[in-house]
């Protein structure tokens, strides 16, 4: 990504435009759609996971692997420039953000397949890379367990939403049936979605946009991705019972339902 005064003072515009939308939430929740859908319908938006850095310095714990990714000038460049981000968009009288949730379980397995090339540096140095399936799935699993800050996931929009633009989800959430909640503090309007109901929302996304027809468009999935044999075979083997404590944290507790646990628990058990 190259950095420009020129590009930066054409995006602070946009930011700027009175029907802009923020596309504000953690990765892997269903967000493509959203953004190609706006896209489509000429809306001016950015799509954001984190104000303080790329997201995956906050996700993993082997940094060091993670900075093998980034050109270090550009990387420093990018943070200052959300920054200055931040401050117009904080600057603004009135701001619309749609945000999602989705099954914790799914998030963090789907976002640590997308970045399987940070667990294939050490996979390098220890060789498991070139052996076979199992020797690899061994060692990303050992990385799966180990290196992924699942508290990332559990706090983000507390560290996000909350930290940055004053927004308490939890304290907007009553009743867990919904499938999304149009949220209004301060300067800010927002719009969470649960990513499950997500085709369903074609309708509510029209209205908080102000666009009677609103059209959703079709977003990727796994199985088109370069990892979909690794990620399916990782799928079949792994016991998602380690992971179901996600379910006891507050905001997921909050937002869904004890059915809609049982039936996510019931699905990744089997």
């Amino acid at each position: 990504m190259k950095f420009s005064l020129a590009r930066q003072r054409a995006f602070d515009q946009t930011l700027r435009q009175k029907d802009f939308v923020l596309v504000y939430q953690m990765g892997k929740v269903g967000s493509s759609s959203i953004e190609a859908s706006l896209e489509h319908a000429d809306i001016p938006s950015w799509h954001i996971h984190t104000f303080d850095d790329n997201e995956e310095f906050q996700m993993y714990r082997n940094t060091k692997d993670v900075a093998c990714f980034f050109d270090w000038p550009i990387h420093t460049a990018y943070k200052l420039t959300l920054a200055h981000r931040l401050r117009v968009l904080k600057k603004r009288d009135h701001l619309k953000i749609i945000t999602l949730v989705r099954d914790p379980v799914a998030t963090v397995v789907s976002r640590f397949f997308q970045d399987l090339h940070i667990q294939f540096i050490e996979g390098k140095k220890n060789l498991s890379i070139h052996g076979d399936m199992d020797t690899t799935l061994k060692h990303l699993t050992n990385a799966f367990e180990n290196q992924m800050r699942l508290t990332y996931f559990t706090e983000w929009f507390d560290r996000e939403l909350k930290r940055q633009f004053g927004i308490d989800v939890l304290s907007h959430i009553a009743d867990p049936t919904q499938t999304h909640w149009h949220i209004q503090q301060g300067g800010c309007e927002v719009l969470l979605l649960k990513c499950e109901a997500i085709n369903q929302s074609a309708d509510v996304l029209g209205e908080f946009l102000g666009q009677s027809d609103f059209l959703l468009q079709s977003s990727n999935e796994a199985s088109n991705k370069w990892y979909s044999a690794l990620y399916q075979r990782f799928k079949e083997t792994y016991s998602f019972e380690r992971l179901f404590s996600l379910y006891d944290a507050p905001i997921y507790k909050a937002i869904y339902s004890e059915e809609e646990i049982v039936g996510f628990k019931r699905k990744w058990s089997t």
